[in-house]
């Protein structure tokens, strides 16, 4: 399946893809989807960019990188991408954390063109807005757990960023999960709802289960995978990271020309 994964994606036209990585709420799983899928893309020979907006970088210590700089350095022109991106220790994937760029310093448009996928472990400000890097993704993908409260969090998230963005495409992971018809009745009925009273379109982009092996891997401060490839969790993300590249590119999606303001 790999191999299969890895020659269509050569063959596919040369784009930069941009995903934006949030949770429905804290807690649902978002920096072990963000930097499991990147881990996925990477393995299935992808140069893959993932940069970290969490304010305490734990995806970037789960990556085993050690970047020299932040997005922040790249966006003032200090250091380069190449220079301040950290490499994982196998050496498939860069990671760079976001730190405090400048208000109105722009990130060179040809930065990310070297990178197949850069996905972004988002962060909301305090209005439920999203970094001008993370705004400008082609796609979004909501974590969430098959919990009603996550549930209701992530209609809430999905409806503010579709009037923030005006965003009409969402793509779903439920984290968690018992089992997958558990979750086709979940996002059946969210897909519904989301449709009929915000007009906009939600996509399952997979579902993991609640495997101990991702605590067991953080632990180690590691991803799971990386330290388990024959997890059940490592299992479900190579399958949602194989289905990526038939996520159509939202067309409308600008470079970022202005740094975030991120905490």
């Amino acid at each position: 399946m790999d191999q299969a994964e890895s020659l269509r994606r050569m063959l596919a036209p040369r784009t930069t893809r941009r995903i934006a990585v949030l949770a429905s709420e804290r807690g649902a799983g978002a920096t072990t989807v963000a930097l499991g899928l990147s881990h996925a893309l990477a393995m299935q020979g992808e140069r893959v960019l993932l940069v970290d907006e969490d304010a305490n970088a734990r995806a970037t210590r789960l990556s085993g990188a050690r970047p020299v700089g932040t997005l922040a350095d790249v966006h003032a022109g200090r250091l380069s991408l190449e220079a301040a991106a950290g490499v994982s220790p196998q050496g498939v994937l860069s990671v760079v954390p976001a730190g405090r760029p400048v208000p109105g310093a722009a990130l060179p448009t040809a930065a990310t063109n070297d990178f197949r996928s850069v996905l972004v472990d988002a962060g909301l400000d305090a209005d439920g807005a999203l970094s001008p890097l993370a705004g400008a993704a082609h796609n979004v993908l909501v974590v969430m757990r098959p919990e009603l409260a996550s549930i209701t969090a992530a209609y809430a998230c999905i409806k503010r960023l579709h009037h923030l963005y005006a965003w009409r495409q969402f793509h779903l992971i439920v984290n968690l999960a018992a089992s997958e018809a558990t979750v086709q009745a979940i996002l059946r009925n969210l897909a519904r709802t989301a449709s009929q009273y915000l007009g906009v379109e939600v996509l399952c982009a997979g579902w993991l289960p609640a495997d101990p092996l991702v605590a067991r891997a953080a632990q180690l401060g590691r991803c799971v995978v990386e330290a388990f490839p024959a997890a059940p969790a490592t299992a479900a993300l190579r399958r949602s990271a194989g289905g990526i590249g038939a996520w159509p590119l939202r067309a409308d999606a600008a470079a970022p020309a202005a740094a975030p303001a991120m905490a």
